[in-house]
């Protein structure tokens, strides 16, 4: 009897494991495009929060729709943005680790426009929502002809069955062939950061340290050049605050 009293007793006292982390709702982000910087900050940062024990998910979003989306909460940040994005969308916060530095390519048709600079491209096409592309084009003469695209294929196409003079891209080089001669310019770099909504901000101190690992024991290194990703010109030291331009 005396051992059932015992048994009794701890059982009355079990107590059962909290849910893991990997056992929550995932965070979801915008699916990478098909350039080998934005699969590069996918791969990256699947290991990183897998290490932590967070589940991700990436998901087909739209790229013009995916700021607002983050912005809102909807998506739990952005995979991999330019820093000023955030002057926009104040709800996302920097992490403080640079994936890659965004450099923006101008494609120019020589046969249509031989020896052209930005300024005087006449029509262009570009990827809707890249911020970074959209300041630059701005400054472009109204008279300009832009077509915004929702994606780097269709982008793509339109420059090379020659709907447009030239294409500027964001962290993409053009390598199709095509059956006129062209030319590449690059306009400017600016380095890349992972951004989560405010909501997530606990998850940046620990987040941004697990990428700093990542970094220390070469798993970033072999997965830039897995990629074909070059290193970032300057990395940020340990806690630096992110910075916009080099």
């Amino acid at each position: 009897m005396k051992w059932l009293l015992v048994l009794l007793s701890l059982l009355s006292v079990t107590t059962y494991p909290q849910p893991q982390r990997w056992q929550e709702s995932p965070l979801q982000f915008r699916q990478a495009l098909g350039s080998p910087a934005s699969l590069y900050s996918q791969a990256l940062l699947s290991e990183a929060y897998h290490r932590l024990g967070i589940r991700v998910e990436f998901i087909e979003v739209p790229f013009g729709r995916s700021l607002l989306e983050s912005n809102k909460g909807e998506l739990a940040g952005e995979l991999a943005r330019v820093l000023r994005v955030t002057e926009r969308y104040p709800a996302l916060l920097p992490v403080p680790y640079v994936l890659f530095d965004t450099d923006v390519f101008l494609y120019v048709n020589q046969q249509r426009c031989a020896g052209c600079q930005l300024q005087q491209v006449q029509s262009l096409a570009y990827v809707r929502g890249a911020m970074v592309v959209e300041d630059i084009l701005r400054t472009l003469p109204a008279s300009r002809q832009v077509i915004s695209t929702g994606s780097l294929e269709a982008t793509k196409n339109l420059f090379l069955t020659g709907k447009v003079d030239g294409v500027v891209f964001a962290a993409y080089q053009l390598d199709a062939s095509t059956g006129f001669p062209i030319a590449e310019q690059r306009l400017q770099s600016l380095p890349d950061y992972h951004l989560l909504h405010q909501s997530h901000q606990a998850l940046i101190p620990e987040l941004t340290a697990m990428l700093y690992q990542l970094e220390r024991e070469g798993f970033a290194e072999r997965l830039r050049l897995r990629f074909g990703v070059a290193a970032p010109k300057r990395q940020l030291s340990r806690n630096e605050k992110p910075f916009a331009e080099y």
